[in-house]
């Protein structure tokens, strides 16, 4: 008797072939092709699922980013919204720091789904850090004129830090909390 598989289950199975396939060989030398290989099943299985190689690019950029976002609101029922504001950027760099990690290929280029997943996670970053400071505003922890584009530049610098890995993460922290305290205050 055939296997039958839910469907969210057999589509994440080709979201892991291709990010496995993606890893191995890079997106450019990775086909359809290998991955309906990888998983022993007929090409058409692969277009009931996504209509080309780009729209399984983004569906492993999303898993990327659902883990990311996870890894963001790890810990955060700290009690005082400094402590708060502090797991928040501890976050960003171990998130930023995994991501990259993912996207990296060691031989192989992932540019597509490295950039895509780069980007999605920044401006969910941004968004998230960006609420802290206003929730900080409304507290009288800090004052600033535009939050977000406080939030833009900080999160660029922890993305930028991660990616030249010069920085360890707890310097990278001490660094964006100094910068954070210098520009919100009066």
């Amino acid at each position: 008797m055939a296997d039958v598989k839910d469907s969210d289950e057999r589509r994440n199975e080709f979201v892991d072939a291709a990010e496995k396939l993606f890893q191995e060989n890079g997106i450019v030398d990775t086909t359809i092709n290998a991955i309906v290989k990888e998983m022993n099943v007929a090409k058409g299985l692969f277009y009931y699922y996504f209509k080309s190689k780009d729209d399984v690019i983004d569906a492993v950029s999303e898993k990327y980013k659902e883990v990311f976002n996870d890894m963001l609101q790890t810990s955060m029922d700290k009690p005082t919204y400094e402590e708060l504001l502090q797991q928040y950027i501890q976050n960003c760099v171990v998130s930023f720091r995994d991501l990259s990690e993912k996207v990296e290929g060691d031989s192989v280029d992932l540019t597509p789904l490295s950039n895509r997943s780069v980007e999605v996670a920044k401006k969910d970053a941004i968004v998230g850090l960006t609420e802290l400071f206003e929730e900080g505003m409304k507290n009288g922890s800090f004052q600033f004129v535009h939050p977000r584009y406080y939030a833009d530049i900080l999160i660029g610098g922890i993305l930028t830090l991660v990616e030249e890995k010069e920085a360890g993460d707890d310097e990278i922290c001490n660094i964006i909390m100094d910068l954070i305290e210098r520009s919100g205050k009066d």
